[in-house]
């Protein structure tokens, strides 16, 4: 075992840390534990979920069915967007509208356009 930090192999116990063995170097006196975990969802249950998101899934069905939880979830929606390259769209001058027609207060009285 060595220290992390000065690569020092003059390192004795140091107690429990959340349930795994902590260490103590006698050089540097730095702390560490032997492994680190690494946190978090894997890529390919964020890939899941974004694509539930994308398929028309709400976030508390998301959570429901995979139990990330729906935070989580738009978060991975923000940072997604985030990515997504700006793009310039043209607004057209002129527009068409084909047979719009409502009704206002009751049917007999119609108000459209082109009548």
């Amino acid at each position: 075992m060595q220290c992390p930090k000065c690569e020092s192999s003059y390192v004795v116990k140091n107690g429990w840390r959340q349930e795994k063995q902590n260490y103590l170097c006698r050089n540097c006196r730095r702390q560490f534990i032997a492994t680190h975990e690494p946190k978090g969802y894997t890529p390919q249950v964020k890939k899941h979920c974004l694509t539930l998101y994308c398929n028309g899934m709400g976030f508390r069905a998301i959570e429901r069915s995979t139990g990330v939880t729906r935070n989580t979830v738009i978060n991975w929606v923000k940072q997604a967007f985030q990515k997504i390259p700006e793009e310039n769209y043209e607004i057209p001058q002129t527009a068409q509208l084909d047979e719009l027609q409502t009704f206002v207060g009751s049917k007999k009285t119609k108000f459209g356009f082109g009548q």
